[in-house]
């Protein structure tokens, strides 16, 4: 989430995040908070790109509050305000499934409401936390859902940092996910039940995602040619890379390097 938010969108939107306690950087990107008194009360939309991570989030409503699970395996758009305080979690791939215990193969993709499942889902504690965030700034907030998360990273059995190891390296575009697989001792069938499980993607999703995510990247970035681009990210040619790009993010490549160039100019 920290890097999908355009600046102008994330000062407008009171948006705020910080980087998480070293223990818990394996499973969590970033504690975030949004909104608040005093701001504008009008919305903001954002692309959300897939990476095969989650946001929890918890938005501070009267009489109660709306906790929610989002899961980025394809492109949503999410129109933001400022009208209610929000707080939350981004987790990376398999930091809901590692932290939680949630079974992300049973989700499906975008957003699901939580409040009335925390029972069911074993995370019946979290609502007196968060009634306590009510009465708590953002700052506090956040210490308090941190400090939650690593009572939880105490409570749980010990992390599979092997299927850790394997997802940074597939995003990293290192090696073949059979061949990543293979290093640490995973073969192709089992990694692939791995990632299921504790991610809710297969390896060629991730990899889907890895080569999207450079590729958005260096058209916003560099000045290199789609073609140069193409190669670069891994794809055959552009017209592969065009075809593969418009699929996962509803635009061609260069619409989508128009667009974010055209956006550093706007207040």
């Amino acid at each position: 989430m920290t890097d999908l938010i355009l600046p102008s969108n994330a000062h407008f939107l009171n948006f705020r995040h910080r980087p998480p306690d070293k223990r818990l950087a394996p499973w969590v990107q970033c504690l975030w908070s949004m909104g608040g008194p005093g701001q504008l009360k009008t919305s903001r939309t954002e692309k959300l790109y897939p990476d095969a991570g989650a946001s929890l989030s918890i938005k501070l409503t009267i009489p109660r509050p709306i906790i929610t699970l989002c899961l980025n395996r394809r492109t949503l758009v999410e129109t933001f305000d400022t009208s209610t305080p929000s707080l939350g979690i981004r987790f990376k791939a398999a930091g809901a499934h590692g932290l939680l215990g949630l079974p992300l193969e049973a989700f499906t993709d975008g957003f699901h409401h939580l409040e009335d499942e925390l029972e069911p889902l074993g995370l019946q504690e979290l609502m007196p936390i968060v009634e306590r965030l009510y009465q708590l700034d953002e700052k506090q907030g956040l210490r308090l859902l941190e400090t939650w998360l690593l009572h939880r990273l105490r409570r749980m059995p010990i992390l599979n940092s092997r299927i850790v190891m394997v997802i940074q390296a597939i995003r990293e575009l290192q090696l073949p996910p059979q061949q990543l697989g293979a290093t640490i001792g995973f073969t192709r069938r089992t990694l692939e039940r791995k990632l299921k499980r504790e991610v809710g993607v297969t390896p060629g999703q991730l990899v889907a995602y890895a080569r999207l995510n450079l590729a958005r990247h260096e058209l916003f970035e560099s000045n290199r040619s789609l073609a140069e681009i193409a190669l670069q990210c891994g794809y055959y040619d552009q017209a592969h890379f065009t075809h593969a790009f418009q699929a996962l993010a509803y635009e061609t490549p260069a619409a989508y390097r128009k667009r974010k160039l055209s956006q550093i100019y706007k207040a």
